[in-house]
């Protein structure tokens, strides 16, 4: 799916000058945006999660993700305002190691044992991601050995194409807990440029059933600065000085209930027994 040229235009004409910057933000971050969806009951257990996002204006300090209790699967590597060329999966927690790297398709990049932040492992998949393209996202967990593997796949939702972004592996038992998601603009640079980026169909597994997301909630930690709408049942969030929330710091939308069904998957989720 391509986004229209003129949102994309009336999302990079923002201009503020830098004594506007308020003291809180230029201390460090443009603060976060988040985006998660849930089905109608939510379950007990999340064992995987599929969901798909649409980086819209991503200029070089931006970070878009899906998130889930313990970690995340992150748009980085910006290397100018069309896109990027790595995807970050972290999962937290000073155990955390590799148990597969991730696809060499387009290239290596190494993966590390992280402290800033916390503390955890990453991994590293090469791939160029470009704003206005559709992604899809899957993440799954599978206990065996008083361990959890949690497994993370990336790839362009139009192609139907999966490219794995690792596997990592902790100690104990662990699930995702929900669909979540943030944008986050890292650092001081360029804090009038506006960073967007849509969520769409959602879908978390239970350990027996996959279960569509039928609403998304979107809050800001700063609605003088951030901002979130719905169209075409995506729900997009927006960061960048001036961009006045005028629906509060938080809303939740009802969502059109997707497919019985995630789109074809890489792997089977482990069914619970």
């Amino acid at each position: 799916m391509r986004i229209p040229a003129v949102f994309l235009l009336l999302c990079a004409s923002l201009s503020v000058c830098a004594t506007e910057v308020p003291p809180h933000i230029a201390r460090g971050h443009l603060l976060a945006a988040f985006c998660s969806a849930s089905p109608d009951t939510n379950p007990k257990q999340v064992t995987a999660i599929y969901r798909e996002i649409i980086p819209v204006a991503a200029p070089p300090g931006s970070y878009t993700t899906v998130a889930f209790r313990g970690g995340y699967v992150g748009l980085a590597g910006n290397t100018d305002s069309t896109g990027g060329d790595t995807i970050n999966f972290s999962i937290w927690g000073k155990d955390a190691v590799e148990a597969e790297p991730a696809n060499i398709q387009h290239g290596t990049i190494k993966t590390r044992q992280f402290t800033h932040e916390g503390t955890g492992w990453a991994g590293r998949l090469a791939y160029p991601w470009k704003i206005g393209t559709r992604y899809q996202i899957f993440v799954h967990v599978k206990h065996e050995k008083g361990q959890t593997l949690f497994s993370a796949w990336f790839g362009s939702a139009e192609k139907h194409e999966w490219l794995l972004a690792g596997r990592t592996r902790k100690s104990g038992t662990h699930f995702l807990g929900h669909a979540g998601g943030f944008l986050e603009h890292a650092g001081t640079k360029d804090m009038q440029l506006v960073r967007s980026t849509g969520y769409g169909p959602a879908w978390v597994h239970d350990g027996r059933h996959w279960l569509p997301c039928t609403h998304a909630e979107a809050s800001v930690k700063d609605p003088e600065n951030a901002r979130f709408f719905e169209r075409d049942n995506v729900v997009y969030l927006e960061l960048g000085l001036g961009r006045k929330s005028e629906q509060g710091s938080k809303r939740t939308y009802p969502l059109k209930a997707p497919a019985a069904g995630p789109p074809h998957l890489p792997e089977e989720v482990t069914q619970r027994k």
